[in-house]
């Protein structure tokens, strides 16, 4: 929950349903006359559907309809991309508070520090040699 906190979630999710709500008002209003979206529940659906990118049979017909819908897909984008990263980031965070988790490239590291350890041997023996 503090993780999503910082990262304004729940504003997002609070826009997000204003512009589902205003989303589909506009539709309405634009398509109403075309006889595609009669009443508001189907334009609520359209716009949901439009927002979660899953999309819809109906197409709009009027050019406000078009850039009305063209905002929503963008703005669809955006959050999913949003809520992709903001998961993405929960569960790294998640793993990097667990002393247990193997972090994403530790084993590199591992291997590292390894091969670092064996060159300083190495160095010391050559001073060792070269000084004795």
């Amino acid at each position: 929950g503090a993780s999503f906190g910082r990262r304004g979630f729940g504003y997002v999710a609070a826009l997000t349903i204003l512009v589902i709500l205003a989303g589909a008002a506009g539709m309405l209003s634009f398509e109403n006359e075309t006889g595609g979206i009669k009443t508001y529940g189907d334009a609520l659906w359209w716009t949901a559907m439009m927002i979660t990118t899953i999309g819809s049979d109906y197409f709009p017909q009027t050019a406000e309809g078009r850039l009305l819908c063209f905002f929503l897909a963008l703005y669809g984008f955006a959050v999913f991309g949003y809520v992709t990263a903001s998961l993405a980031t929960f569960f790294v965070g998640r793993d990097a508070q667990n002393k247990e988790a193997e972090l994403a490239g530790a084993a590199d590291f591992k291997l590292l520090h390894e091969e670092i350890s064996l060159l300083r041997e190495e160095v010391k023996l050559l001073r060792r040699q070269r000084e004795g």
